[in-house]
């Protein structure tokens, strides 16, 4: 890694914490030193601050207050909503719906229920990264009981049409869950205009601080646990709550909903820049036609470099090969693979994302280093 990273283009890996939710996390961890759990007045004053908290996340999502639950990551969000709501309606079928191009969080939970017993279908998705909405009508069966689709995608940052899937869920009386945490800094997510069951967010990807995560579950959803201990978070998630984080998280909510219009129309303008100047390079856009976050490009470059972000990042410049979960991997990125390219392809891919502080001057860099590593088609 190079000295000093001067663009930074791995938005969707990470956020930076925004100095606004730095300012509250640190003004409620100086002033609250109770466990929210303890009963003495130290205790109701950090319960206070985790109510308050919890209020206005569920103002973010438009839900119930008793209905937003805290853990500390997305991944174990995802992990939750779904083992826990399959060992709890198991009695009413062992069917599962979910896609191939998921987070690993939720591809490695199915497959850890898939060796409890339980059936699930992976759906495959177009070239341009959609699901079809046919298919997933056409999974479900007398056993599903729930479907997990993300809302949009780490690595192509392409939107899935959330909402047809969830009426098809409702209809036949089948949970539906979606991984939100790509698109918590971009879309709305009114959980009763989405018609979700339970949404998954994070505040490592809404300038939020790292290792705090909400989860959404209607209060109708019949769902287990998979953490016991002193029956935090109405038992559904045991373990002491991290009340300055979920404050900072609360207010990286609150700011988002107040900046995430403009955010979108200026990170929009600046993608689709990029995006024109490195077509004119000979790059190739993954899933262009598809809808699409304003902050992703999934980029293929035509060159002869074998690790693209080794390369840029000696130029200054920080990009990802795909989602940071599971970039360490020697394998092909299964998103990729299913939308149909291939190994060559897939190596020559980089993920560009943009976020709230991307300036013109960042997209200049970013042309100009891709420029120089790039070859002639």
């Amino acid at each position: 890694m190079s000295e000093s990273v001067l663009v930074y283009a791995d938005y969707a890996a990470s956020t930076p914490t925004d100095s606004r939710v730095i300012g509250r996390l640190a003004e409620v961890n100086e002033a609250l030193v109770g466990n929210p759990s303890s009963l003495h007045g130290f205790g109701a004053a950090a319960e206070m601050s985790l109510n308050q908290s919890r209020t206005e996340i569920a103002q973010f999502l438009q839900c119930r207050p008793d209905e937003v639950y805290f853990t500390a990551s997305g991944t174990e969000s995802n992990n939750l909503a779904l083992i826990g709501v399959a060992r709890a309606n198991r009695q009413k079928g062992n069917h599962i719906i979910t896609s191939a191009i998921e987070h690993p969080s939720v591809l490695n939970a199915a497959q850890a229920l898939e060796r409890d017993g339980f059936d699930v279908t992976y759906l495959p998705v177009n070239r341009a990264g959609r699901i079809s909405v046919e298919d997933f009508a056409d999974a479900v069966t007398p056993e599903t009981i729930l479907a997990s689709i993300h809302l949009a995608n780490s690595e192509i940052g392409v939107i899935q049409a959330i909402k047809n899937f969830a009426n098809i869920a409702r209809v036949h009386g089948i949970y539906f869950h979606t991984d939100a945490c790509q698109a918590a800094a971009w879309l709305e997510l009114n959980t009763e205009t989405l018609g979700v069951d339970l949404l998954t967010f994070n505040g490592g990807k809404l300038y939020g601080p790292r290792g705090v995560a909400a989860l959404f579950v209607r209060s109708s959803v019949q769902i287990f646990p998979i953490v016991y201990g002193g029956g935090q978070e109405k038992s559904l998630r045991s373990g002491t709550e991290n009340v300055p984080g979920i404050a900072g998280l609360a207010k990286a909510c609150e700011i988002s909903l107040r900046s995430r219009s403009a955010d979108f129309k200026k990170i929009g303008q600046l993608r689709d820049q990029l995006r024109t100047s490195l077509e004119v390079l000979g790059c190739q856009i993954n899933a262009k036609t598809a809808p699409r976050l304003p902050n992703h490009l999934s980029v293929i470059v035509p060159t002869t470099e074998t690790n693209l972000v080794k390369a840029l990042d000696q130029q200054g410049i920080a990009v990802s090969s795909g989602s940071a979960c599971s970039a360490k991997s020697l394998t092909d990125s299964h998103v990729l693979a299913a939308i149909g390219l291939t190994s060559e392809q897939i190596n020559k891919t980089i993920r560009i994302s943009l976020g709230r502080p991307t300036s013109k001057n960042d997209i200049e860099r970013i042309i100009l280093a891709l420029k120089e590593i790039s070859q002639p088609s």
